[in-house]
């Protein structure tokens, strides 16, 4: 079953616009003793023997479907499974993406048509071993003034980060209605600020993602017109390792899985404390977490063997390079089964 979570960070989140080295001072680390030290893992855990800590850095955005890794920093759950996790904020697509390209990340976590573009445009070597959430109503199209529908933004102005998953949930929305992206005029800006943008005025309509829907809803006279929810499976989030790094370190894939379901499991069982932590990283009032509408999905490892076994997952993302290849935003056809490695 999927287990659905819910929080909201805060517009205007402070994260400092890292370099792609990524420096080490401004991740969140996991690390709490000394790294070449021998973990040990809790009665119950299947996490393996380690002689000694393995040591990467992973990057994240201020994406409401990373937020369990921030909490497995602060739990110190990545070092009670042999690893010692340097989380590393970026605040656009393009500064991640280019740190995971130049190798000063070994880990990512990324939107799943992300990673096959990474692969078939870049040719990068990487393989997607964990699917961490699909969204929902969490990644939406808002409208402000006459605009009720999608068909109403023939000829407005629309913002929305390019390349990102707002760019391909509206691309999706547009062909839902016989539309494509030269029906509309294009603002491009990161999502933190096309809703600020759409409040102003400045434009007619915003593709963005929690937690700037539900401040922009607070804010203004806005309508939501269209979701993750109208396209099933389209917007999800991977975490993608290096293929070579993957190779020499092997065991880091189930690693990493342990990492997550015990993190998953912790937040459901003290959701308090999970979400101080949340809070303390986004700059959020505790108290105003538990009041998002729910828009996210987050998925275990079972959830995801499931999803592997059935074929669901592999059918999504063959739609996802089916979109991409009618956008001809992909240049090369991507291998997904060899890509994808969830079980």
């Amino acid at each position: 079953m999927k287990k659905k979570w819910s929080l909201m960070a805060v517009t205007g989140l402070t994260i400092a616009m890292l370099t792609a080295c990524g420096g080490g001072n401004n991740g969140n680390s996991a690390s709490g003793s000394d790294a070449s030290s021998s973990p040990s893992a809790s009665a119950g855990s299947s996490a393996p023997a380690q002689t000694e800590t393995l040591s990467f850095k992973m990057g994240v955005e201020p994406w409401v479907g990373y937020a369990p890794w921030w909490i497995a920093a602060e739990q110190g759950i990545f070092k009670k499974h042999g690893l010692d996790v340097t989380v590393v904020n970026f605040n656009q697509d393009s500064d991640i993406n280019a740190a995971f390209a130049a190798d000063n990340i070994k880990v990512a976590n990324i939107a799943t048509h992300t990673a096959i573009k990474m692969v078939g445009n870049n040719g990068l070597a990487l393989n997607g071993i964990i699917l961490l959430d699909e969204s929902k109503k969490a990644d939406a199209i808002l409208a402000a003034g006459k605009a009720q529908s999608i068909a109403d933004l023939k000829g407005k102005k629309v913002a929305f980060e390019e390349g990102t998953t707002s760019d391909l949930l509206l691309r999706q929305a547009l062909a839902d209605n016989n539309m494509t992206i030269d029906d509309v005029q294009v603002v491009y800006m990161p999502a933190s600020d096309a809703g600020l943008a759409l409040l102003s005025g400045k434009v007619d309509a915003a593709v963005t993602y929690e937690p700037y829907i539900s401040t922009v809803k607070a804010k203004g006279d806005v309508q939501l017109i269209y979701s993750g929810e109208n396209a099933p499976g389209l917007i999800s989030d991977l975490t993608v390792i290096k293929s070579d790094y993957l190779t020499e370190h092997p065991g880091v894939k189930d690693q990493l899985k342990q990492v997550w379901d015990e993190t998953m499991a912790y937040w459901e069982a003290n959701k308090d404390a999970g979400n101080k932590i949340i809070a303390e990283k986004s700059g959020i009032d505790v108290a105003e977490l538990p009041v998002i509408l729910e828009g996210l999905s987050y998925f275990t490892s079972a959830d995801q063997a499931k999803l592997a076994d059935s074929g669901e997952f592999l059918k999504t993302a063959t739609n996802i390079q089916g979109i991409l290849t009618n956008q001809k935003v992909l240049d090369k056809q991507v291998d997904l089964n060899q890509m994808f490695q969830l079980k």
